[in-house]
């Protein structure tokens, strides 16, 4: 949950400051596919308990998710936008020739490729050391 609170700030910001956004579709469904899919499997391969349906149900007034959860997952989510938007902004500035706004960026030449280097190490920064998995 953390990573896509992330994804969603790092998309924000990006529109916000004006900057290109660091992520192509291609690149959302990849780590859609990373973060949520091999949990799902496990999950649904997991053999079910035979006692679990003589267990009472939780209180209706008790959150699935708890308020150290959501605060947890926050701030994960906050440490890794601020994280990766930092590197974003050193690979734009590195690789668009010290450009960082998107009004600037259009006029380089060969704008497509320089942008794409910079996503590219966005993207590895984050999937690379394993930070996509949740809190």
């Amino acid at each position: 949950m953390s990573v896509h609170i992330a994804e969603v700030l790092q998309i924000f910001f990006c529109v916000l400051a004006g900057i290109p956004v660091m992520r192509t579709p291609l690149q959302i469904l990849f780590l859609i596919l990373v973060t949520d899919l091999p949990p799902s499997i496990a999950l649904g391969m997991e053999p079910g308990e035979s006692t679990i349906l003589k267990e009472k149900p939780r209180p209706r007034k008790e959150p699935v998710v708890l308020n150290w959860m959501w605060i947890s997952m926050m701030m994960n989510g906050l440490i890794l936008s601020a994280v990766i938007i930092a590197i974003y902004l050193v690979s734009l500035a590195y690789y668009c020739e010290g450009a960082i706004f998107q009004s600037n960026i259009d006029t380089l030449k060969d704008r497509d490729q320089k942008l794409m280097q910079a996503r590219t190490v966005a993207f590895i920064a984050l999937v690379w050391p394993g930070w996509e998995v949740d809190a």
